[in-house]
């Protein structure tokens, strides 16, 4: 009996090990420029992320999946991402092309973002980079994704807000893909965006500079929005 008690007791450690190493590796650091809050009804415009990573197409898939999250920000009226893409590449230098990827990639090289923004004709653009967008191998291949942004009021130029956000995926009880892990990652950060979005309109030139020229209202993909 003593036998048995023993081997339970060491098949629900073992159990409890594992249930520990299922719920991933979460690395979070954010920070908000104080009083920098954007008012409520601004425009912004997520840029294509900068791919620091060998997937061809992370800085895209992060972009996107990063602007979906940041639909659900009350007060936020953001631009559609293939406008973003197309008006950003309309009028381009043709020397730009030296320094896009072997993939035609127009994620890999890093944006002047505040002339992006004012190219837009946002209030404030939403800039980053993936740093890491695949999968660890150790035991067993582990999904992994690195997200780097920052929130640049178009204005002035002033970070208002800044977030690093890693996760490596569950282990053994669940398989967890890269893009489920994506997913987390990206909501982490927009939920930690919220509080820079001020409750109600902030009067003209309260922000420290005129406020940029809105978009076209067919840009907004989420028009529900709007004050």
């Amino acid at each position: 009996m003593g036998k048995d008690m023993r081997a339970c007791a060491a098949l629900l450690a073992a159990v409890v090990v594992l249930a520990g190493c299922s719920f991933g590796r979460i690395n979070s650091r954010d920070f908000a420029q104080p009083g920098g809050a954007l008012p409520a009804g601004s425009t912004v415009a997520v840029l294509p992320f900068e791919n620091l990573t060998n997937h061809p197409n992370a800085g895209q898939i992060a972009a996107d999946i990063v602007s979906t999250e940041l639909y659900g920000v009350e007060g936020l009226r953001t631009v559609e991402v293939g406008r973003v893409r197309s008006r950003l590449s309309v009028g381009k230098p043709a020397a730009d092309s030296a320094t896009a990827s072997t993939e035609g990639q127009p994620d890999a090289a890093p944006l002047d973002v505040q002339t992006a923004g004012r190219t837009l004709g946002v209030d404030a653009v939403l800039a980053g980079s993936v740093s890491e967008y695949g999968y660890q191998h150790g035991l067993r291949e582990e999904p992994v994704v690195g997200l780097n942004a920052r929130l640049v009021r178009v204005s002035d130029g002033a970070v208002l807000w800044t977030s690093s956000q890693s996760e490596a995926g569950r282990g053994y009880f669940s398989r967890d893909s890269v893009n489920n892990v994506a997913q987390r990652v990206a909501t982490r950060m927009i939920d930690s965006l919220r509080p820079v979005v001020a409750a109600s309109p902030i009067p003209a030139g309260a922000s420290g500079g005129a406020p940029a020229k809105p978009a076209p209202e067919s840009d907004y993909s989420n028009d529900s929005h709007r004050e």
